[in-house]
């Protein structure tokens, strides 16, 4: 089990405003990274390799670098994850039908009922926490994170290490 105290809860001095954020969003990080490692690692795959899948489900047909841009990674760590996923049978590289220089990435059959589990289990995850949120407060939660995801992406440093 894992417990994180946020500041504030157990009666710590008042923190400004910022360090509280930052302690609620790595306790939302840890928690959800952590649930996510073990669910990818259930099917046999890593946490990048789950994203991987996620992503070109959404968007098929993407090339390497616009994979990597959309995950903020840099495309020769990505190459790797990519190949790996090959291998497994779970994705194909396809020339482009615009430039045959380039190739596409696209989830095999194999590739998207890998996706589907995945994704059917980190449903009933979020199912499950959500449980927890009051109902009239449901709509509040999503819409807050979609402000928070949406901000952090404006922000000058988005997908850059804060430090």
């Amino acid at each position: 089990m894992c417990v994180i105290t946020i500041a504030g809860d157990v009666g710590m001095e008042q923190l400004p405003q910022y360090v509280d954020v930052r302690e609620i969003l790595q306790g939302v990080v840890r928690r959800f990274g952590l649930q996510q490692k073990g669910g990818a690692q259930g099917f046999g795959i890593s946490v990048i390799q789950s994203h991987i899948l996620y992503e070109l489900h959404k968007r098929p047909n993407l090339s390497l670098n616009e994979l990597a841009d959309v995950l903020c990674v840099e495309a020769s760590t990505l190459s790797r994850q990519v190949q790996q996923l090959v291998e497994l049978e779970l994705l194909s590289r396809e020339p482009d039908q615009k430039d045959r220089r380039y190739v596409t990435l696209t989830l095999t059959a194999k590739g998207h009922e890998q996706q589907k589990a995945v994704a059917e289990a980190m449903e009933d995850y979020i199912l499950s926490i959500f449980q927890y949120v009051p109902a009239d407060k449901k709509r509040q939660v999503l819409e807050s994170l979609q402000l928070l995801n949406e901000a952090m992406g404006q922000s000058s440093h988005c997908c850059l290490p804060p430090l």
